[in-house]
């Protein structure tokens, strides 16, 4: 019996994503699925500080490696120096960035002047009590809860704004990142190539 070909992803066209979301929401599980589907290039701050070429640029003083925020003006010189060098074949997945409000607009900025599509953003969400939940087996020695109470929340308010700026901006949607890790990926991929199937622009 002969096999029909294998059917293709509907957004088989390069397109780029912002995948944000709550802390311990699922980010870094998600993404390496949709790189994996859609052929995307991977934009991960945290993996980009790490490449030879980039800490040969700029002198960031291994802050990432001591758990502080890298300088503002390290992840705009990155993000400037990346997005033109990206294949224009290649769409990009900005993978848990950017968070901050100047990064984010200096995305949009950048992704104009490289004639890139607007991106699709999709926010994870979950309640905090199950962010709690799941970053508590992941406790350093010295954190408590009240501790990881605060920082999930300051995150919140900070990428809060990022969020508000990307609503108004492109194409939006909210998922839930309750449940097993392929409940939520079947919901991604409905965002995605639902979004394909209404065109592009």
């Amino acid at each position: 019996m002969k096999r029909s070909p294998k059917k293709r992803p509907a957004a088989a066209t390069p397109f780029n994503l912002i995948l944000l979301g709550d802390p311990a929401s699922g980010k870094a599980t998600q993404a390496a699925r949709i790189v994996k589907r859609y052929g995307m290039y991977d934009f991960d701050m945290g993996r980009e500080l790490l490449k030879p070429a980039v800490r040969r640029s700029f002198d960031y003083g291994g802050t990432t490696a001591r758990g502080r925020l890298t300088p503002t003006a390290v992840v705009r010189g990155i993000l400037r120096r990346t997005i033109p060098r990206i294949p224009a074949r290649r769409g990009i997945l900005f993978d848990g960035h950017p968070k901050m409000i100047g990064e984010a607009k200096l995305v949009a900025k950048l992704l104009i002047e490289n004639r890139r599509a607007d991106p699709l953003v999709l926010y994870l969400r979950i309640p905090m009590r199950e962010t709690m939940r799941r970053a508590e087996g992941r406790m350093r020695d010295d954190d408590t809860r009240a501790a990881l109470r605060r920082r999930a929340r300051y995150y919140r308010t900070e990428v809060g704004k990022t969020v508000s700026f990307f609503r108004k901006r492109y194409k939006f949607e909210k998922i839930s990142g309750v449940g097993a890790p392929d409940e939520v990926w079947k919901k991604i991929t409905r965002a995605i190539e639902g979004r394909f199937a209404q065109g592009t622009s």
